[in-house]
């Protein structure tokens, strides 16, 4: 009897608190873990979402940014999230030589399946985001953020396509945040685009003011002379 009282007390509990535990495990690795939520990793900000429906296109517009999603980028109802944050947050984790490039997007993308409520990484069909920004230019490139705190950030190796002030690039999933940046102002010249030497404007002012007194006098000792 005590050996049955031992058992009962004892080992019974045990065995079935490691039961538990251990369909407990089975269930939480059969599920998917889902893509990083990304507005912990330096994009706060949801400036713009759409529930996507397969088979229809939609468009997703803030401010500048834009992200075109096409009917077959996946094959399931999602909520799709335009997420960006605070270029001065990345600038310090730049390379020394990159942070004197204006950063013209701070952007990420989260997409959450409608019925299960996952986050999603991967798509079918890659989206195409664009910003119209006047700084852009050849050399505008787009660096991935990881999701780390702080985020480590590298340069994306696909380049995007430049027309006119539009920069474009496409996307296969919500797995990285990014940096869109601008090629870094000429040696001399400000991001406006006019002289930056001063100096060299006041001198070629004063030397045309000298040249002009001095045709004035040639022209009066004629007129003196004759």
């Amino acid at each position: 009897m005590k050996l049955i009282h031992l058992l009962r007390v004892r080992v019974l509990p045990v065995a079935v608190f490691a039961l538990l535990a251990l369909i407990g495990f089975h269930e939480a690795a059969a599920q998917p873990a889902g893509a990083d939520d990304f507005t912990q990793f330096g994009f706060p900000q949801v400036s713009a979402s759409v529930l996507f429906t397969p088979g229809q296109a939609a468009t997703l517009t803030a401010g500048t940014q834009q992200v075109v999603l096409p009917a077959d980028f996946i094959s399931k109802a999602v909520k799709f999230e335009l997420l960006t944050g605070d270029p001065n947050f990345f600038t310090p984790l730049l390379e020394s030589d990159d942070r004197s490039r204006p950063i013209l997007a701070v952007f990420a993308f989260r997409v959450t399946d409608m019925a299960t409520g996952q986050q999603i990484e991967s798509f079918d069909k890659d989206v195409q985001w664009s910003i119209t920004d006047p700084r852009v230019a050849a050399g505008t490139d787009v660096y991935d953020t990881s999701a780390d705190n702080p985020p480590k950030v590298t340069e994306n190796p696909t380049p995007g396509t430049v027309s006119g002030t539009t920069f474009s690039h496409s996307f296969d999933g919500a797995d990285e945040g990014w940096l869109a940046l601008g090629p870094e102002a000429a040696v001399g010249m400000p991001n406006t685009g006019a002289p930056a030497d001063s100096t060299t404007l006041a001198a070629l002012a004063g030397l045309a003011g000298l040249l002009c007194a001095l045709v004035g006098l040639a022209v009066r000792q004629r007129g003196w002379r004759a």
